[in-house]
């Protein structure tokens, strides 16, 4: 569909939900009845993230039509030469940063790209491409805690092997950053300087993995990139008055939301009590968590914007509406990619809503195919296996769901490390994001990018397999003589 016929988000999300619901009902003989279930658990499954896309949408675009963004990222703009230098800033040390803090990165970076002179579809990609490479350890550790309730392993032991398959994974989105914003002339140029910041943010997020803790991990090895790199490019901000009022927005909401995760009296309480439990599947939970969700922090930081920024003709309701109209498309499609997630989680479900049938499981054929058909080798496509996962679903953790428990069985029967084979999955789920259109649609509308997402997954799905094969050749390898 992007390919040969150039479908846009809205379409690619329709056709292909419609294609998995066939598949689901005609070939792997999934009850009608089911199939509806999914749907409704998919969509409101899939609520918490357009609300966040709609808020982020809301705040960017009141703040863009303010120039208070444009004058933000000039402050750090005006220190850097080229586009090679502010992607590095924007998605390596700050995209780093905040997902790890559990500040979803794309309503941040994505406008900001955009405001120093990035394409729009550089944009959407920078957005996503700079946590890639660690968003297994980024959002105060859910991931980790996730793939350690599927697979039975310590987090800790989780986590370093994770740190660990994270480095070639980093370098090379790293590396891609001149291919995506169309600066391939300078690759020679910050070949060296690409490499080394990966390491950097990398050996950063390892050495608090082991020392510290994996929950604030990738947020420390953003801001160690973020050190390193305005001391490279001798960034110095000036804290004056109008640089502060247009920082507050950003502030806050990482103030939000890195309390809300690092302080652990509030995030038990968030996290675990203050919840709401819907159960359209019986054997699936949906938990809505208000509090812990970033849309409310964003809607805050959107009405102190405002209370800043406005003047007397300005009216709330007046950019609610400008942002509903901005939002509709990327709002439908990751709803309709929610509700396919979902009918492929769910597929060979039987009627008394608890036995999920293997062999009618869209999720199991998939990987026991791999397995299969790969033998030894497996190990180099497992980060694929990932990768397919998150671009199905739209999400890393729905990739650990459906394929995680399947990495221990292999890895028992290959004979090699169960925590490094699931954290390879886990890696190529990460990478995955790249690809994912969820992902895009979500940035999409944030840098004027809504209509040409197809242009960006024409460019993200190979780069996306190519460095997933890249990391699995690194499993592979590394279990061989070293693991």
């Amino acid at each position: 569909m992007v390919v040969f016929f150039k479908a846009d988000i809205l379409r690619i999300s329709f056709l292909s939900t419609i294609y998995v619901i066939i598949l689901s009902l005609f070939i792997f003989k999934t009850p009608v009845y089911v199939i509806f279930l999914s749907i409704i658990d998919g969509i409101l499954t899939t609520l918490p993230i357009i609300l966040v896309v709609f808020t982020g949408i809301l705040l960017s675009q009141f703040l863009i039509e303010k120039n208070s963004l444009q004058r933000l990222t000039g402050i750090f703009a005006v220190n850097l030469k080229d586009k090679i230098q502010k992607s590095l800033v924007l998605a390596g040390g700050f995209g780093n940063f905040f997902e790890g803090a559990g500040v979803i990165a794309e309503p941040v970076v994505a406008p900001m790209a955009y405001s120093t002179g990035i394409s729009p579809q550089g944009s959407v990609v920078l957005s996503i491409l700079g946590y890639s490479g660690l968003m297994h350890l980024a959002l105060a550790g859910v991931i980790v805690t996730v793939l350690s309730a599927v697979t039975s392993i310590t987090p800790q032991i989780l986590a370093v092997d994770l740190a660990i398959l994270s480095f070639p994974a980093t370098v090379l989105l790293f590396l891609s950053i001149p291919f995506f914003i169309g600066e391939t002339n300078l690759l020679k140029k910050y070949f060296f300087l690409l490499v080394l910041t990966a390491i950097l943010i990398d050996f950063f997020t390892l050495f608090t993995v082991k020392y510290i803790s994996y929950s604030v991990s990738a947020m420390i090895g953003g801001l160690g990139g973020l050190i390193f790199l305005f001391t490279v490019f001798k960034i110095k901000i000036k804290l004056e008055k109008d640089v502060i009022k247009d920082a507050i927005p950003f502030i806050l909401i990482f103030l939000f939301l890195s309390g809300i995760n690092l302080i652990h009296p509030i995030k038990e309480l968030f996290f675990t009590k203050l919840i709401f439990k819907i159960s359209i599947i019986p054997i699936h939970t949906i938990k809505i968590r208000p509090l812990f969700s970033a849309y409310i922090y964003l809607f805050i930081c959107f009405l102190v914007s405002f209370k800043l920024f406005a003047n007397e003709r300005d009216n709330v309701l007046t950019y609610l509406k400008k942002s509903a109209v901005k939002a509709y498309k990327p709002v439908l499609s990751m709803a309709l990619f929610g509700a396919m997630g979902s009918v492929i989680a769910f597929s060979g479900l039987q009627n008394d809503m608890h036995t999920i049938l293997s062999k009618y499981n869209i999720a199991y054929n998939l990987a026991t195919g791999f397995i299969n058909y790969t033998g030894k080798l497996y190990p180099l496509f497992a980060p694929v296996l990932g990768w397919i996962g998150t671009f199905l679903t739209g999400y890393g953790i729905a990739s650990i769901m459906l394929f995680g428990k399947l990495q221990i069985s292999t890895a028992t029967l290959l004979g090699v490390s169960k925590s490094y084979l699931a954290s390879s999955l886990t890696v190529g789920a990460s990478i995955g994001s790249i690809s994912s259109p969820f992902k895009i649609a979500l940035a999409a509308p944030l840098c004027n990018c809504v209509g040409k997402e197809r242009n960006v997954l024409k460019k993200t799905i190979p780069i996306g397999i190519i460095i997933s094969f890249a990391v699995g050749l690194f499993t592979l390898f590394t279990l061989r003589f070293f693991i």
